[in-house]
């Protein structure tokens, strides 16, 4: 009862005193009623769709990121320093209009090729006539160059579990396959924690992905309209709450909102993984709880 008696006060609490306040006394309000939600559902004392409702509620109020923890508009034309960067730099460039390009072409992959079955004379007149040939042992053909199937590029902060990640992005021509993800990661490995990806292909998709340990699962997807086929930079925000929703905004119109509480610990750093594809991204901004 004392959660519907908070609800209503955010809404009946006078406009010039939340201007006055600078909203936090809205903040202290979301942050009573989520404590009080999640007493509610420890209890049982309330049925799981009014939770699931109050936590929607909360979360469309609910604005605690306020420390900028990461910025880069890679105008300083480097990656190694504020903020230093790592990864797969071949892969990383930042270009002369001051932007950073990440292009990995998935074709340039070498073919796997099984040779055709021998018989064993065959091979014993192979291998006589390769040491005639080549006495020396040496072989002419240059060894195929390996291209990774992903390239990352990481940077480590500490990212509070709401946080806001904004990133200007755009395609350099239509992919028809690949995909590319950015998001915040747990642990050295950089192998769990949550990530956006734009996939590539016929139909061009966004998707909330989980990671654990390497394993992912899609929480949610998008793919209604065409994406990106303009070739413009495009501003993708993904904002994600206390309460485990996240919301993703393309160019300020919502797209996706989906809760997912599998991670309630911060995070490590951040993350981007070109997975075959050639795309920009001019800025990289990410805001976390003070």
């Amino acid at each position: 009862m004392k959660a519907v008696w908070i609800l209503l006060s955010i809404f009946w609490l006078p406009a010039p005193l939340l201007a006055q306040s600078d909203q936090q006394q809205t903040q202290q309000l979301i942050k009573e009623l989520k404590q009080l939600t999640d007493q509610a559902e420890r209890d049982r004392s309330a049925s799981y769709r009014f939770i699931d409702q109050l936590r929607d509620l909360s979360s469309r109020y609910d604005a605690p990121w306020r420390k900028q923890v990461l910025y880069d508009d890679f105008s300083d034309g480097e990656l190694t320093r504020n903020p230093g960067w790592q990864g797969n730099m071949d892969y990383f460039r930042l270009s002369r209009s001051g932007m950073l390009r990440s292009r990995l072409d998935l074709s340039q992959q070498p073919a796997s090729t099984n040779p055709p079955r021998q018989s064993s004379q065959e091979a014993i007149l192979g291998i006589l006539l390769e040491g005639v040939l080549q006495p020396n042992g040496r072989t002419d053909t240059p060894p195929a160059t390996m291209h990774p199937d992903q390239a990352d590029l990481f940077t480590t902060t500490q990212i509070s579990n709401a946080f806001a990640i904004t990133i200007e992005f755009g395609l350099r021509g239509i992919s028809r396959e690949g995909s590319f993800e950015w998001g915040a990661y747990q642990g050295r490995q950089r192998d769990s924690g949550y990530r956006i990806a734009y996939e590539g292909g016929d139909r061009p998709a966004i998707k909330v992905i989980r990671y654990r340990s390497g394993m992912s699962a899609v929480i949610e997807r998008y793919d209604q309209t065409p994406l990106f086929a303009d070739g413009k930079l495009h501003n993708i925000s993904w904002l994600r709450a206390n309460s485990g929703v996240m919301t993703i905004q393309v160019d300020g119109k919502e797209i996706i909102r989906v809760r997912d509480r599998s991670y309630r610990d911060p995070f490590s750093g951040f993350i981007m993984s070109n997975r075959g594809g050639d795309y920009t991204i001019r800025s990289v901004s990410v805001f976390a709880e003070e």
